[in-house]
């Protein structure tokens, strides 16, 4: 018989899949959605999430929460009160604070106190980067001079592990030509109230008139509603069927964003061979490495030469090939599972 995990978050989003998937081979795991999209509904989804706490956790092994936040406060203390061991997966927004654009977990103090108490309480945190834990923060100045959980609560000893993210690299591949000066992004959310700015939107508007010949397309800002240079293509979200195809033909991934922790988007774009050009915060840099372009500082002028210097290079094809390997030999799946499997064990 399976041993039971409790498995929490926000969100079916891709790593929540492919998590819960690879636990499912070796364990019965029983998921809750909490869905912090509407929080006139939180008094609900906390009841319905005490009662599912307490229908499940007897008979259950491990809790592990996906991010930490206001869905992992009650699955975390439930684990304390039922002595059960418990995991929180760090991966982006519950590591960081960002006031100039009301961003990140430790940017609000009620939810900064829930995401703490869930750090502190919890037995294993695995954040997929290590910049999420804690680092030197320098692409722009308006916010604090380092990001990270450890940074924000510096008193914590609860143990942790970093284990990447990973790909498949059968699913995500490039099979077509690439259409000359082409550059995509990839976002959600960004017609919120941070989207924009927190997703290097408001770079890409400022920079793609000064490159009329490229073409920007902006996956998932449909709902943007500002005014738009002409060579900005806003798209809605594509289908993860049809996502490889799009990307594949694309010759730049870019991500310009304020903060990041493993971006799946542009690990997937570097698989279909976009050179990528990111901003120099979180895990990106360390992703990318010699294999693309990485932006500074948070700087127009930076950006201007360095997509000049970007599309005057005559070797593109060999550079995406070599983005696409980058990938390939360090963030497997295979690795990711091995990682995850390995540490939920030792605590069961």
């Amino acid at each position: 018989m399976k041993a039971k995990l409790l498995y929490f978050h926000a969100g079916k989003s891709s790593f929540v899949i492919k998590d819960i998937e690879i636990l499912q081979e070796k364990y019965d795991v029983v998921d809750f959605f909490f869905d912090t999209s509407n929080k006139k509904k939180y008094l609900s989804l906390f009841f319905n999430q005490i009662v599912f706490i307490i229908s499940n956790i007897i008979n259950a092994q491990l809790v592990i929460c996906q991010f930490a936040g206001h869905h992992s406060f009650l699955p975390i203390l439930f684990s304390k009160i039922f002595f059960k061991k418990s995991i929180i997966v760090a991966g982006g927004t519950d590591c960081v604070s960002f006031p100039s654009i009301g961003y990140g977990n430790f940017n609000n103090k009620l939810l900064a106190k829930t995401t703490a108490f869930s750090f502190k309480s919890s037995h294993l945190i695995l954040p997929v980067h290590q910049t999420l834990v804690e680092y030197n923060y320098t692409y722009q100045s308006n916010d604090f001079k380092k990001q990270g959980y450890h940074f924000f609560i510096p008193n914590i000893k609860t143990p942790y592990q970093v284990i990447y993210n990973g790909y498949d690299s059968q699913k995500w591949f490039c099979d077509t030509e690439k259409e000359k000066n082409s550059f995509v992004t990839i976002g959600a959310g960004l017609d919120s109230r941070f989207g924009f700015n927190l997703k290097g939107i408001d770079l890409i508007f400022e920079i793609a008139p000064k490159f009329p010949q490229c073409t920007f397309y902006i996956i998932g800002g449909l709902g943007i509603d500002k005014p738009t240079p002409s060579n900005i293509k806003l798209l809605d979200k594509i289908p993860n069927n049809e996502l490889r195809l799009f990307l594949s033909k694309m010759q730049f991934y870019m991500q310009l964003s304020l903060s990041e922790g493993f971006p799946n988007a542009l690990s997937e774009g570097m698989l279909c061979e976009c050179v990528p050009i990111v901003s120099n915060v979180g895990g990106m840099s360390d992703i990318v490495s010699d294999c693309g372009y990485i932006l500074k500082h948070k700087n127009i002028n930076e950006l201007y030469e360095l997509m000049n210097t970007a599309l005057n290079n005559f070797e593109l094809d060999k550079l995406g090939k070599k983005a696409r390997q980058r990938i390939v030999l360090n963030y497997t799946f295979e690795n990711r599972k091995e990682k995850l499997l390995l540490a939920v064990n030792k605590l069961i």
